[in-house]
This record gives C-alpha cells, sequence and structure tokens, in this order.
C-alpha cells in the first residue's frame, strides 16, 4: 500500500466527484465542502488550488489513485503561528489505516513548509474514528467546545485536537 500526498491536478476529477459525491462523506465536514459534489466544483478546486504556493491542499493517492483530499490551513493576525488540517477519505477506504498515514505525513509538511508551532484539527463530536487518527499521530484533545457546530440540523460538540511542533 503506497500512500502519497499529491497537488492536485485536472486527472484528479473523475476520482474527485466519485469519492466526493457521497453524503457519508459530507456528513463529516464543513458544509463549505459542497454536496452533491459536481464534476463543475472538481474543476474549480483544481483551477483554486493550480495558484497556491507552497502548496495547501493535496489529493490522496493509494497506489497511484486518487481516493481523497487533505490540506492545511496556515492562520493569520494574532494565530499565525497556528495550522489547522483537515482530512477525508473516500468510504471504501474507511478503516484501512490510510488516514493515520495522511495526518503523519500532513503533520511533517505543514511543521516543516510553515512558520508554525501548533497544529490542530476541530473533529464532530460524532467522528471517533478521526479523533483516534489524531491520538495515533501524537494529538492530544485540547477542548471541547459544547453545540459549535451545526450539521444536519443537529447540534454537536466541536473536539478540538492540537499537536505542537516537536522542538517547541
Amino acid at each position: 500500500m503506497k500512500i502519497d500526498l499529491c497537488v492536485w491536478d485536472k486527472n484528479d476529477i473523475p476520482a474527485l466527484v466519485k469519492y466526493a459525491n457521497n453524503i457519508n462523506v459530507w456528513n463529516t465536514l464543513r458544509d463549505l465542502f459542497p454536496h452533491p459534489y459536481t464534476k463543475k466544483d472538481a474543476q474549480e478546486w483544481i483551477i483554486l488550488n493550480e495558484l497556491i504556493y507552497p502548496a495547501t491542499n493535496f489529493a490522496i493517492r493509494l497506489d497511484g489513485n486518487t481516493i481523497g483530499g487533505a490540506g492545511v490551513i496556515v492562520k493569520n493576525d494574532i494565530y499565525r503561528k497556528n495550522a489547522e488540517i483537515g482530512y477525508w477519505l473516500g468510504e471504501p477506504f474507511w478503516g484501512r489505516g490510510i488516514a493515520t498515514l495522511v495526518v503523519e505525513r500532513l503533520t511533517a509538511y505543514a511543521f516543516s513548509n510553515f512558520d508554525v508551532i501548533r497544529i490542530y484539527a476541530e473533529v464532530f463530536s460524532n467522528n471517533s474514528v478521526s479523533m483516534k487518527v489524531l491520538e495515533k499521530n501524537g494529538y492530544h484533545e485540547e477542548a471541547i467546545h459544547r453545540k459549535a457546530i451545526s450539521k444536519n440540523n443537529q447540534l454537536l460538540d466541536a473536539h478540538l485536537w492540537v499537536k505542537f511542533r516537536p522542538d517547541e
């Protein structure tokens, strides 16, 4: 099993549409992520990411095939030493340890390429699997923001998981 984080390109469009257009995937992501996910959404995403350097959003590839996405958002102003990560996999690839490897690589990339000392992820309270992925990568739960998320007309807690740069 070879897992890579690669810059998005137009060849990713069919797989992006195939795996992103899934209600179970969307239920774990912010509403900014479109649903239904169309070919037009995928094309716009690819174009948007062509302009970003250094890259902050990546296609997750398993043995050369696109199966999901991951990204890092470097914060600004007083939060400029922080970055937020996010990731998703197509449902057929859940439960195979892939997300754990993705978070390991994405975290290393963020610490190596950006002047941040703190990386965090916000996880919906109903996504314990993602919390385990972060924990396996040395993140710790720093806070629970009660009823902070409104998804599908349901209020959920936001669990804040954090990892500090190892030399800090």
